[in-house]
């Protein structure tokens, strides 16, 4: 299991969703998690960190000899690793991305559904499936709904609710994804968790990604359907600012 965790400030932003989220993965796993030594790495790590940068907390069941079967008496490990924050033209922000869609269909399974596990294999190969023009793409399931983006999810907006896949059977739950459901209601906005088709992006009035790093990208171009709304966008945007879920961008 992995989180991607955008630091600022000396501050982990988002880090109480982003452990509950770690800690819920590793019961789904049966892998025990030391939250109290896991809270004091990263304590330590982000002190070393004067701007801003990503920090990446992964854990694993530890070694095992050959096969599948878990070892009898698990070491787990706990790794940490800081990177520079990734540097995105200011335009994906402002004036909106072009996003795509991935020939490759996630697979159903409810049991991993939700979590950040390490598998990102659909996403591996979905990202080489990128035309050059894209800065995102969608990923179907296996019913040709839509699930999520290759490194975020997506939402659309529909006269004035803002509308966003099931997790139930694949994707991931998003730490920002669940911030802005749960933060809506305070620009005025109602939300639901729907079954969304490739029919409803294109008919949306707003269409907009999100991911912890990013925050919020609104999308221009889906296909042949050009958005020019970016108004709940924007007003989002700037409330997952002015909140410290990111970094001023």
């Amino acid at each position: 299991l992995f989180e991607t965790i955008a630091v600022y400030d000396h501050k982990a932003l988002l880090l109480g969703a982003h452990l509950a989220r770690l800690k819920h993965g590793c019961q789904v796993l049966g892998i025990k998690l030391d939250s109290t030594s896991l809270q004091k790495e990263i304590d330590c790590a982000i002190q070393q960190i004067n701007d801003k940068a990503v920090l990446r907390v992964s854990i694993t069941m530890g070694e095992g000899g050959r096969g599948y079967k878990n070892p009898d008496q698990p070491q787990h490990n706990r790794i940490l690793s800081m990177s520079d924050y990734p540097v995105y033209p200011s335009s994906n922000n402002v004036t909106g991305i072009e996003l795509g869609v991935a020939d490759i269909r996630l697979a159903h399974q409810p049991v991993l559904a939700g979590i950040k596990h390490g598998n990102r294999l659909e996403q591996i190969i979905a990202r080489t499936q990128w035309q050059d023009q894209w800065q995102e793409a969608l990923l179907l399931d296996s019913d040709a709904q839509v699930i999520e983006a290759t490194q975020s999810n997506v939402f659309i907006v529909t006269k004035n609710v803002i509308k966003t896949p099931k997790l139930n059977k694949a994707g991931v739950a998003g730490v920002m994804r669940d911030f802005i459901l749960s933060s809506a209601q305070d620009i005025g906005v109602n939300c639901k968790i729907v079954p969304l088709s490739v029919n409803d992006i294109e008919h949306a009035d707003e269409v907009f990604v999100s991911n912890s790093l990013i925050g919020l990208w609104p999308v221009k171009l889906f296909q042949q359907t050009r958005f020019n709304n970016f108004t709940l966008s924007k007003k989002l945007l700037t409330y997952i600012q002015d909140h410290g879920a990111i970094p001023n961008i």
